[in-house]
């Protein structure tokens, strides 16, 4: 058997049929088997980094655990067995409906509808209302310039970490993150994170939603904005301990590692 190298990507699947890669939730997209959207994964990381990819995954629902190679060609094989597949590695096959949990930080949800979290004088609170609106009317261009609009406004007025701003702020997070903007999603949610365990502490579900929020923007980022960017996310998760955040820190060195190699 070869020896699997220690940055390999980290899939597990949970009795419950939940996936998680590196750490990080992951959901297949509708109509799409696990199997068939966990290869995607790996085959678009190892088409990004140019050099083929390590998978380690543990499958506790089948309880097994596989090793695989996907190349860059989009081809994969077993690294216990060289011969090689061509379609798809020894997946699991699961009948599992996966749905996002409820205290899952990384979901591509509409804007919620019960925001702000912190009671907005008017007008301003109409018009993050407002803005929220437009965004899941799918108008992300017109959201995001009202909410930067809202931003300015009342960081000149309160103080850019202003519960009143950060009401905004996350909003404007989740404008980001449905815009697929992950450059600026990773900024605005490291700032926010910051400034929410200033007022609440790491341990409030605001502030562990948007450390997890920043993460899921730089696991998404292109390699070498991931590469720049990836000492300000460990520093982010060593200055603010969440669940599982040194998981997280383990994910990021491995994933830096790839990016370091791959170059």
């Amino acid at each position: 058997m070869n020896a699997i190298p220690t940055d390999a990507v980290q899939v597990r699947i949970t009795p419950d049929g939940i996936c998680f890669i590196d750490e990080e939730y992951f959901t297949p997209p509708p109509d799409v088997s696990l199997n068939e959207a966990v290869l995607a994964h790996l085959q678009l990381e190892a088409a990004a980094l140019e050099m083929p990819i390590h998978a380690v995954i543990q499958d506790e629902q089948a309880q097994y655990t596989t090793s695989i190679q996907v190349n860059t060609d989009g081809t994969s094989h077993p690294l216990d067995d060289e011969s090689q597949v061509s379609d798809h590695p020894n997946l699991p096959q699961t009948t599992a409906m996966l749905a996002p949990p409820a205290s899952s930080p990384h979901t591509a949800d509409p804007v919620p509808a019960d925001r702000p979290y912190e009671p907005l004088p008017e007008p301003y609170r109409g018009r993050l209302a407002s803005t929220c609106a437009t965004a899941n009317q799918d108008h992300f261009t017109e959201a995001a310039r009202d909410a930067d609009q809202l931003l300015a406004e009342l960081s000149a007025q309160y103080g850019p970490s202003h519960l009143y701003t950060l009401a905004v702020g996350l909003v404007r997070g989740d404008i980001a993150w449905l815009t697929q903007d992950y450059r600026y999603g990773l900024q605005i949610w490291i700032f926010i994170a910051r400034s929410w365990h200033l007022h609440l502490g790491p341990q409030h579900s605001t502030t562990v939603r948007a450390v997890g929020n920043a993460v899921g923007c730089w696991r998404r980022l292109q390699p070498e904005d991931a590469k720049a960017s990836a000492p300000h996310v460990v520093k982010l998760l060593q200055d603010i301990t969440i669940p599982n955040s040194d998981s997280a820190v383990q994910a990021i060195n491995r994933r830096t590692r790839r990016i370091a190699l791959a170059n």
